[in-house]
């Protein structure tokens, strides 16, 4: 019992605590050069281009509310979009204190207000997360092979260029070997085979139940126009400075996809959002540490303001 409070606590202050040393090793490195371009980016930037981004945010999480909605019908159940909007931002919030734990209050909180049933609530949550982890992938995909085209692309594989050829293969390699030593495990091993076969199996089984819903095209328009607002906050928070406003599509994408490996790393990418984004945006010659920082806070305050006041107003209709 004591061991499994532990492991408990350690799931908690471990995420936040790599965190918040990710987040200071940042700051104490960067250069005095740094440190001025970023307070300079804070005075300078164009705030429509970030007011924008922000209303771009929002409307892809008012999105994901609304798509709930097309889940739970077919269950029979019809809550209003204001309390699925709540329980999504609420759920946010939450991620930032105990990781992962934004699902399982979302689907809580709709018990609450709606009377969904909390198994059935979390298991459309659940469909949506692999629904997430396809556009993920399809994303990847995408950069993947607009990175191969690029200049920055032959540079790094330039076996004139040592340090970022060995980089880049050493890289791969680890990959591989993980691959393979993955493969041997799950072939040898039956419990882990088990496991990995009944997840497949229920990934395949939420991909098939979108295309029995009554609304799947409107459930597949907003699939596609929530991750166009992720991928569009951050270009057009690229538009802010005058040292981002004409990144390449490839560098916003492989920024994209790093800040969101970042989040899912830990609680609201802490710490590694802006080491990550300020690594991808070197590669392309844009060293400008103050865009990752940027991003990051104006992100995360959105956040903060959005699902604090979700929170309050469930708060306030379950005690009134």
């Amino acid at each position: 019992m004591l061991k499994g409070r532990i492991i408990k606590i350690l799931k908690i202050v471990l995420p936040l605590g790599i965190g918040v040393y990710l987040s200071w090793y940042f700051i104490s490195g960067l250069s005095d050069e740094d440190i001025q371009q970023t307070k300079d980016a804070f005075f300078n930037a164009n705030y429509f281009w970030i007011f924008l981004s922000l209303v771009i945010a929002f409307a892809g999480h008012l999105s994901r509310a609304y798509r709930w909605l097309f889940l739970l019908e077919p269950l029979g159940y019809k809550p209003k979009l204001s309390n699925s909007y709540h329980a999504v931002m609420s759920g946010y919030i939450l991620n930032y204190t105990v990781p992962r734990s934004g699902e399982i209050a979302r689907a809580g909180l709709l018990t609450q207000s709606e009377n969904v049933p909390f198994e059935k609530g979390f298991a459309t949550i659940v469909v949506e997360r692999l629904i997430d982890v396809l556009m993920l992938g399809g994303v990847v995909l995408i950069t993947t092979v607009l990175q191969t085209n690029s200049d920055q692309f032959e540079k790094i594989m330039d076996p004139g260029d040592e340090g970022n050829s060995m980089l880049i293969w050493y890289i791969l390699g680890a990959g591989l070997l993980m691959g393979i030593a993955g493969l041997i495990v799950y072939l040898k091993n039956e419990k882990i085979k088990k496991w990995v076969n009944a997840k497949l199996l229920g990934f395949w089984e939420g991909i098939k139940s979108v295309w029995t819903m009554k609304r799947k095209w409107s459930f597949v328009f907003h699939t596609l126009f929530i991750w166009a607002t992720y991928i569009g906050m951050m270009w057009v928070s690229a538009l802010a400075f005058e040292e981002t406003r004409n990144i390449p599509v490839e560098a916003v994408l492989a920024a994209f996809v790093v800040s969101a490996a970042a989040i899912a790393l830990l609680p609201g990418g802490m710490g590694v959002y802006p080491i990550w984004v300020t690594a991808v945006l070197s590669m392309y010659d844009i060293n400008f540490a103050a865009f990752g920082i940027f991003v990051w806070v104006s992100q995360t305050l959105l956040i903060l303001v959005l699902g604090l006041s979700s929170l309050a107003i469930l708060q306030w209709r379950k005690n009134s």
